[in-house]
């Protein structure tokens, strides 16, 4: 790819990191939520400043997406990093329980503090943060077993801060997503769009597509074979790659078979999980 570095940082964005600020003085828990398929890029350094000496959990999401054996390895990575680390997938299940039985140990000093001075056991103030389309309304949703906030599978759907009580354990902020100012590393800006944690214009569809063809390689060379029936693909040039997806379904520009269209297609599959469940990186 060409590009030496990513700069993606939309104006609602600066807004939301100042209004955090201001609400993390009041917060008891901050719940991280990071992508299953890639915890490390789809961390927000900013996020650390901000969350200061708080509670943390990190909650990594769509693991229903993911290889199974890679999620493991990153609950182990945070675990031996002493960070309270989850794992699941959004969309079922009662969240509720898991979050009240991750975060007991984190609030056990604001428990033994309200039992010294007499108080009725207060809700946890909790803040959810991630970056842009991690699963946060997804999480709220879940938490609250309806439909609370907008949901949708592209950046930027949360645009501002809202507080949703779940009954009287949790009392919780919803926030836009935030994203680092600057990329330095076009690998980790590469895998956010293909999460769809960037918007797509971002970066050119082709040069990610390219890229998670190549990754599919090294990582899991039998996808392809499952999902389009390609066979013997580390012999066959990248472009003849793509150029046999679009052949197989009819993905035609004239009578011609279109490259542009078999990349979205993989993209597309990929973000919707039909290709399989595959992780972007692994812990070092």
């Amino acid at each position: 790819m060409a590009q030496q570095g990513v700069h993606y940082f939309p104006g609602h964005m600066q807004k939301a990191l100042r209004a955090l600020d201001n609400y993390i003085k009041v917060i008891d828990l901050v719940v991280e939520l990071v992508d299953a398929r890639a915890p490390l890029s789809s961390r927000n350094p900013l996020l650390d400043e901000l969350a200061g000496n708080k509670a943390r959990l990190v909650l990594l999401s769509k693991q229903d997406r993911a290889d199974e054996e890679v999620t493991k390895e990153w609950l182990n990575y945070f675990k031996q990093r002493g960070i309270a680390a989850v794992a699941g997938d959004l969309t079922k299940g009662k969240f509720v329980n898991i979050l009240s039985a991750a975060s007991a140990p984190l609030m056990a000093k604001k428990r033994e503090k309200e039992a010294r001075l007499g108080m009725k056991k207060q809700p946890i103030r909790t803040m959810i943060i991630g970056i842009p389309n991690v699963g946060k309304s997804t999480l709220i949703n879940n938490l609250c077993g309806k439909k609370k906030v907008n949901v949708g599978n592209k950046a930027g759907v949360t645009k501002a801060e809202q507080w949703i009580r779940l009954g009287d354990e949790f009392i919780v902020l919803d926030t836009p997503g935030v994203l680092p100012m600057n990329y330095p590393d076009e690998a980790m800006a590469v895998r956010l769009a293909l999460l769809g944690c960037m918007k797509e214009e971002v970066l050119p569809t082709e040069d990610l597509a390219y890229a998670l063809l190549g990754y599919l390689r090294e990582e899991y060379p039998s996808a392809l074979l499952v999902r389009f029936g390609i066979e013997n693909l580390n012999s066959l040039q990248s472009d003849d790659v793509f150029l046999t997806i679009a052949r197989r379904r009819l993905l035609l520009e004239g009578s011609e078979p279109s490259l542009t269209k078999a990349c979205y297609l993989l993209i597309k599959e990929f973000k919707d999980g039909l290709l399989g469940r595959f992780s972007l990186e692994r812990p070092c």
